[in-house]
């Protein structure tokens, strides 16, 4: 290791944190959006519109580059696969099935009474692959790149005359990615559109993925990395100003691959910030928030998506403070019936 280099275990050392700070900042997003939707042009929805332009859902880009980072440890660690399989889904699966046979009930049977086909439909998660119906489309995700994720690991491990290229294998499966999604709006504009939440989103989980090897590898900071950082700064600079009406240009990129490359940027400066502020309850406090991250997406998204559906107006500070206390009161207890099904 050179002198003075940052080691990329930085990452690993905050990753529980980084879960916290990712889990926190999808719920602003949610508040933030439902502000922009029903709130008039008042201070809140500026402060809401600046959150929203600036960052977005990009705590779900976190997410998944974190997810791929633990990911390719736990596959170096445990290669087989039937285990791998059984870790990983089991983690998905409990706690969404817990609480998806109450959401999808409540939704399907009691509120609109469209039966139990659909119910089934809906609680298998076909039908955000089929109509584009969001409420879990992240549980499907995942489960998904679970699934293709040892194809991944393999490619991130070949030999090309003799050496290892993680680093160029990664930028041409993320082109060959991005071309493909390009190749579906235009094919198949309805299921893109569909799907394009998740779809746009593989390239910052195969980020991860290469980052997670390297820091398996020991690697530090290094040019690459400066590149990919800057890249994302620079974007999400020329994104404001020209959203702002600050120069000249009109500026669009799409805006998960904005994320994608921004949210890089944002670990990176995200470790710094936790490194220089150096307060271990700071750290255990964000840790342990992010320890329960995944339940909190779950019952976050239930609980809102409801009140939503039902017509009860989540922008209000009121109605947030409380679906987010009872989240954090239905992730607690998904927590502890998933550790327990877990041990047994």
């Amino acid at each position: 290791m050179r002198k003075n280099s940052v080691s990329l275990s930085i990452i690993s050392k905050y990753r529980g944190a980084l879960f916290g700070i990712s889990i926190v900042s999808i719920a602003l997003f949610h508040f933030c959006n439902d502000v922009i939707k029903w709130r008039h042009h008042d201070a809140v929805y500026r402060i809401a519109e600046i959150y929203y332009n600036l960052f977005g859902s990009i705590g779900v880009e976190v997410f998944l580059f974190l997810s791929g980072v633990g990911l390719y440890y736990s596959m170096s660690r445990q290669p087989e696969l039937s285990s791998f399989y059984k870790k990983r889904l089991k983690r998905v699966l409990i706690p969404y099935l817990i609480l998806g046979v109450m959401y999808w009930f409540v939704r399907d049977i009691l509120i609109t009474k469209e039966g139990i086909a659909q119910y089934f439909y809906d609680l298998s998660l076909m039908s955000f692959w089929c109509e584009g119906k969001r409420s879990f489309w992240f549980i499907a995700f995942v489960i998904a790149v679970y699934a293709a994720f040892p194809l991944l690991f393999k490619a991130m491990n070949l030999t090309v005359r003799g050496r290892q290229q993680a680093g160029v294998i990664c930028m041409l499966l993320c082109a060959a990615w991005i071309a493909l999604c390009s190749c579906l709006s235009a094919a198949a504009p309805v299921f893109y559109q569909n799907t394009e939440v998740a779809l746009s989103r593989v390239p910052i989980f195969i980020i991860g993925t290469w980052y997670g090897k390297r820091m398996k590898n020991g690697e530090s900071f290094g040019k690459a990395d400066a590149l990919l950082a800057g890249a994302g700064w620079l974007l999400i600079a020329a994104h404001m100003i020209s959203r702002y009406g600050l120069s000249g240009t009109d500026f669009r990129i799409h805006n998960r691959f904005l994320a994608c490359f921004f949210s890089v940027s944002l670990i990176f400066f995200l470790c710094g910030m936790l490194e220089w502020i150096h307060s271990e309850k700071t750290e255990k406090t964000l840790a342990l928030i992010g320890s329960y991250s995944l339940e909190l997406y779950i019952t976050h998204v239930s609980i809102r998506g409801l009140l939503m559906f039902i017509g009860i107006r989540t922008h209000r500070f009121a109605i947030a403070a409380v679906y987010l206390l009872l989240a954090v009161a239905f992730s607690y207890a998904l927590h502890m019936i998933d550790r327990k099904i877990q041990s047994s």
